[in-house]
């Protein structure tokens, strides 16, 4: 029997559903960072946990009003799972997950809704537990500074348009102004200036993510986002965390083999969905 529980206090979905997800913490990195850091500010607009006769099965978590984060899903079946979604979430706008299931579960959506499936990236998520590259001396890691906000902010401007999910300028700020407050954002410092930028988010009790790499495009081609992220990797695994993990596009093979090479292996290709 397949069953979709709908919970209301953001406390009770974490005591539900976080034993579940630490069973595969690499893969459902995204999804457990985004539970374990949600705070009393955080309203969701859906917590869900489905189960497959009795058992857990996956996990919903919503948090943002264009896609449900979906976890790796345990024995689920696609067909049986579609129905008892659309009865009790009355609005799927897009879904983030394994890309096999995810794929399925959304062409028989979008059937349903009458309209079609846009993927907007196909990812791979990449796990490391252990670096296997020194950075060069050419540069060094250092923390980002208030001092570059300016700067840092038209990075991850162009860094949203590059990767096809725009912020306009003001949101831009924001997330830069955050990443700072948080303390979690890195650059590679070459020649007294900042090159690349990477970021450390969603910690978990054993696992951390990188995201935001960056590199403006008249510094690419130098080597600067292999050090950045191999720096700042180490940094992280030297800090107790015992994996790291972080998604690329698929369509950007640079990318791809910039963290195979740093020590990164692929643990599971994922899909992002919008109908």
């Amino acid at each position: 029997m397949t069953e979709l529980i709908l919970y209301e206090s953001l406390d009770s979905f974490k005591a539900a559903v976080i034993p579940f997800l630490e069973e595969d913490e690499a893969e459902n990195s995204l999804i457990l960072g985004l539970l374990m850091n949600a705070g009393s500010e955080t309203i969701p607009y859906l917590m869900a946990l489905a189960r497959e006769d009795g058992q857990p099965a996956a996990v919903l978590f919503q948090t943002i009003r264009r896609q449900i984060v979906m976890s790796k899903p345990r024995g689920l079946n696609a067909e049986k799972f579609v129905s008892v979604l659309m009865e009790k979430v009355k609005e799927i706008p897009g879904l983030v997950g394994e890309k096999e299931f995810t794929l399925k579960l959304s062409e028989k959506i979008a059937a349903a809704y009458g309209t079609d499936v846009k993927i907007r990236m196909n990812q791979r998520l990449y796990k490391m537990t252990e670096a296997k590259i020194v950075p060069s001396e050419k540069g060094r890691l250092v923390k980002a500074d208030r001092r570059d906000l300016d700067m840092i902010t038209d990075w991850m401007y162009q860094f949203g348009k590059e990767t096809g999910d725009p912020l306009d300028r003001s949101e831009a700020e924001e997330k830069s102004r955050e990443f700072l407050r948080r303390q979690s954002l890195y650059g590679w410092e070459a020649g007294g200036r900042l090159v690349s930028i990477a970021n450390a988010a969603r910690p978990t009790r054993r696992n951390i993510t990188v995201n935001f790499v960056y590199t403006p495009k008249d510094e690419r081609k130098q080597g600067y986002a292999t050090d950045c992220v191999a720096a700042l990797s180490r940094l992280l695994l030297n800090r107790g965390y015992q994996s790291l993990t972080l998604y690329t596009d698929l369509d950007n093979p640079t990318s791809n083999k910039i963290y195979t090479n740093i020590g990164y292996e692929p643990v599971m290709d994922a899909v992002v969905i919008s109908f």
